[in-house]
């Protein structure tokens, strides 16, 4: 009956209408430096993806990484199939603690020529997903 009267059931509709994801892995990378300008070293980030299905949804896939000696990181992953979302967020580490108390380093990213507090995780847009993305970060003591 539905095909008769040329709707398709919902279903197959989002079976249909769901992108393929790239099989290229997304490569996110950039220099982290202190309040002084200077690289940054063993500052930690955390690449993630989700899928939002269910009560709170899950991790597809969840990397993590920390700056070199000339405050340089990189992360790349192949975002799975179910993956819905991919986004990064500063990470403590034994070198680089965040937002823990007196000493600590409060995190800071790169957007148009000035820092702005990291509040909550920078997602990286569906269209950039199997490109390689640069994105500065500036951790400042506390």
């Amino acid at each position: 009956m539905l095909r008769l009267l040329g709707l398709v059931p919902p279903a197959l509709l989002g079976i249909s209408c769901k992108d393929k994801l790239p099989t290229t892995p997304t490569i996110v990378r950039g220099k982290i430096i202190d309040e002084n300008g200077d690289p940054l070293e063993g500052a930690g980030l955390r690449l993630s993806g989700v899928n939002l299905k269910g009560f709170s949804g899950y991790d597809t896939f969840s990397i993590t990484t920390e700056s070199d000696k000339n405050g340089m990181y990189e992360l790349s992953q192949v975002a799975p199939q179910d993956t819905e979302q991919i986004d990064i967020l500063p990470r403590t580490t034994d070198k680089v603690p965040l937002n823990i108390g007196i000493g600590d380093y409060v995190s800071y990213f790169l957007v148009e020529g000035n820092y702005e507090k990291i509040t909550s995780p920078h997602f990286i847009p569906r269209s950039d997903w199997g490109k390689t993305i640069t994105l500065n970060y500036q951790f400042r003591k506390r």
